[in-house]
């Protein structure tokens, strides 16, 4: 793990409550954002957890109903409510999100920060329950809702093409798995046995809290433990970081659907998780095969060839997974998948031209830099390298990207091994 020897981008405390809190103080900032990252494996309960927050933004205990919800976010100078659902690795997030404005900039309102952390509070940890159960009611009014979100993921085929690629290249492993759950297990889901599973999983669950404003961290500090101080069992630890799967024959599988353009996904292993030396490596690596208009998948496949509509590759670091997808004419895929294939190669014989490397280089650079003011992006970033034993370092990995040379690039691209090829076509 690469050691940060930068100063942090947020302050950590680690509260008796069992919350884990970063704070990041900066005046630029005229709201204040928070965020409850709420963690599990990415087990069989998936697709209960992913329904839970959609429950929960119907009411709580004191306000039973999103009208009344509404109202008390409105007295709160209209702060900003939502949650959402996502997978780290072979982890499952729910995020809870608050954006409220800084009382710092009011004439008059001293507790206004604690007032929104206690209706996020409210929110997560006192639902609204009837008769030992949630409400029967808004159960299967999001029921509804989530099966609709599910089914709609095949509509976007350059989306549904990545996620069969994924199911068939993750077929034993629970990355195969979606975030937003399966239809099987939503049919069967009952109010009661929700409010179990809630109850459980959320009393013993890891949790994460990030604060950004113009804020004292010491308050903030105080504030959540005082609002956050209830007792909870022993929280339940996330599953280590999953063993490195080596991939074997290159596996193709074909799908047959009503498409207007087909999709060609390559899915490749690589093992690099964020932290591990070769990460910027591999960034690099990404920005020259296909991160950008001016790399080699994009200029060979799609501007050269004029094979594909979309040329592109991305780099599924907390997985150690690598993806490249063209959007093609049925009849091209033969040529597509060696053009492809062989950008590939040509970056592992060393053939990157000063130009690809330099606007990689710089391209990545910038990208970096404008993540300094982007807020929930950088609370992101950091949840996941905390996830990963490290921490979020600009600095540092600028530092570490100038000194990738393009033998470190060859060298990343050596390591990927090829797993599955999909095609989906009409």
């Amino acid at each position: 793990m690469i050691q940060n020897n930068n100063p942090p981008i947020f302050e950590r405390f680690e509260l008796d409550s069992g919350v884990s809190l970063s704070v990041n103080s900066n005046r630029k900032l005229k709201n204040i954002i928070v965020k409850m990252f709420v963690m599990a494996d990415l087990d069989e309960g998936y697709t209960s957890r992913s329904l839970v927050p959609m429950v929960l933004r119907r009411g709580t205990t004191r306000l039973p109903d999103m009208q009344a919800l509404r109202r008390h976010r409105e007295s709160l100078y209209g702060c900003a409510l939502s949650s959402s659902v996502t997978k780290v690795g072979e982890w499952q997030v729910v995020v809870f999100s608050l954006d409220i404005v800084n009382e710092a900039f009011l004439p008059a309102k001293e507790s206004l920060f604690e007032e929104g952390l206690e209706l996020l509070r409210e929110l997560i940890f006192d639902p609204l329950v009837q008769d030992g159960a949630f409400s029967g009611e808004y159960v299967e009014r999001e029921k509804e809702f989530l099966g609709t979100n599910i089914r709609s993921l095949v509509d976007d085929k350059n989306e549904y093409s990545i996620r069969r690629c994924t199911e068939e290249m993750c077929s034993a492993e629970p990355y195969r798995r979606h975030e937003l759950g399966s239809l099987d297990e939503l049919d069967g889901i009952e109010p009661a046995g929700l409010l179990d599973f809630y109850s459980d999983w959320s009393s013993r669950a890891p949790l994460s809290l990030y604060v950004c404003g113009d804020v004292d961290p010491a308050r903030v500090r105080d504030g959540v433990d005082g609002v956050f101080s209830f007792e909870r069992p022993e929280q339940k630890p996330l599953s280590a970081l999953p063993a490195v799967v080596e991939a074997g024959e290159v596996r193709e599988v074909r799908e047959q659907f009503e498409v207007n353009q087909a999709r060609l996904v390559l899915g490749f292993r690589h093992g690099v998780r964020p932290g591990d030396d070769a990460y910027e490596a591999l960034a690099l690596l990404n920005a020259v095969l296909g991160g950008f208009a001016h790399s080699k998948l994009f200029q060979n496949v799609r501007e050269k060839a004029s094979l594909a509509y979309t040329a592109r590759s991305w780099v599924e670091s907390t997985k150690g997974l690598l993806y490249m997808a063209c959007g093609i004419a049925t009849e091209n895929y033969e040529k597509a998948l060696e053009i492809s294939l062989d950008q590939l190669e040509a970056i592992e014989r060393g053939e990157i031209s000063e130009g690809e490397f330099d606007a990689s280089l710089k391209t990545i650079i910038n990208q970096n830099r404008m993540l300094e003011d982007n807020y929930p992006a950088l609370v992101g970033g950091d949840f996941v390298w905390r996830l990963h034993g490290g921490e979020l370092d600009l600095d540092g990995l600028r530092e570490r990207l100038a000194k990738v040379g393009r033998d470190d690039i060859s060298a990343a691209a050596a390591t990927l091994r090829h797993d599955t090829t999909y095609f989906l076509h009409s």
